[in-house]
């Protein structure tokens, strides 16, 4: 699961030593949600999970 993890970072580009200081921290508690806390610490903008929330829908939209 790690490489994937360190794969998918590497993907949205993500500096190798951000990616070791995230792994690093997580390391005990690997999960996506614990690793976008991290890139939201670093600067970075979420990967891995979504805040629906944030969304704004058009309740008369049919999907």
């Amino acid at each position: 699961m790690q490489l994937s993890i360190i794969y998918e970072l590497r993907a949205n580009n993500v500096k190798e030593e951000d990616i070791e200081i995230i792994m690093d921290r997580v390391k005990n508690r690997l999960s996506e949600e614990n690793i976008d806390i991290e890139l939201q610490k670093l600067g970075y903008p979420k990967i891995f999970t979504v805040d629906y929330d944030e969304y704004e829908y058009d309740e008369d939209e049919e999907f």
